[in-house]
């Protein structure tokens, strides 16, 4: 009966010591495992927040890689539109210099056409000058040049006077003085006298503010004319009554 006890008590002790070391165990695993799950949630929080730094710099990146492209297409396109501007404009320096050399080669050709002219004129002035015996009316012989244009024969007489008096002198000599009445024949005539100045057939009559010639015939070339507007005219002078 004794040794039924000592072995129950032993066995008894024996489990309840065995009980004892479990739940010392898991005593000691508990915190081991609430220290795991603490470090796991903070290596889960650090990386979640890296990797939202990371997603927040991607999107900037590609934000500025978008604000890069559309600037790039923007120069592009100002550079494009620069390139075609400096083009049309160089365009236009050419066809203007083109235009300048042409006006210039026009030009020398007008200067060489006056040139010969005026040789012309001075070949016909020596050639064609006399003197007018006029001394049964001035006492003086008057010198002159005549030429021919078309029809028509001029006498340039080269006597200063006013236009009455050149109007008496050409009179004296069975001469009218020039009547004109064509534009062709007018601006040869302008070529022709210039730089000297000759009175001609042409009246402007203040009262009645009109233009006639000398034989009465009013003027075709000088109508709604205002008698200080006659450029057409160059430097031929008229009468002013």
């Amino acid at each position: 009966m004794n040794e039924q006890r000592f072995t129950f008590s032993t066995a008894r002790f024996h489990k309840s010591s065995v009980l004892q070391n479990q739940e010392r165990t898991e005593e000691t695993q508990r915190p081991r495992k609430a220290g795991n799950r603490v470090c796991w949630q903070i290596t889960v929080t650090a990386l979640g927040i890296l990797c939202f730094f990371r997603l927040v710099s991607v999107a900037v990146m590609v934000i500025n890689i978008f604000q890069y492209s559309q600037e790039k297409h923007e120069l592009q396109e100002t550079l494009s539109n620069l390139h075609h501007n400096y083009s049309t404009m160089q365009n236009d320096i050419n066809l203007k210099e083109e235009m300048l050399r042409d006006m210039s080669t026009e030009y020398s050709a007008v200067n060489h056409f006056l040139d010969f002219l005026n040789r012309e004129k001075n070949r016909c002035y020596n050639k064609t000058k006399t003197v007018l015996d006029s001394s049964q009316h001035s006492g003086r012989g008057v010198e002159m040049h005549w030429f021919c244009y078309g029809i028509k024969c001029y006498y340039f007489i080269m006597d200063r006077k006013t236009w009455s008096g050149c109007t008496q002198t050409c009179q004296n000599f069975s001469l009218p003085l020039l009547t004109i009445d064509d534009e062709d024949e007018l601006m040869f005539l302008h070529l022709l006298v210039t730089p000297d100045s000759y009175w001609i057939g042409l009246s402007y009559d203040n009262k009645k503010s009109d233009w006639t010639w000398i034989d009465n015939n009013p003027s075709k070339l000088l109508q709604g004319k205002q008698r200080d507007n006659l450029e057409d005219f160059g430097n031929v002078l008229w009468n002013l009554t």
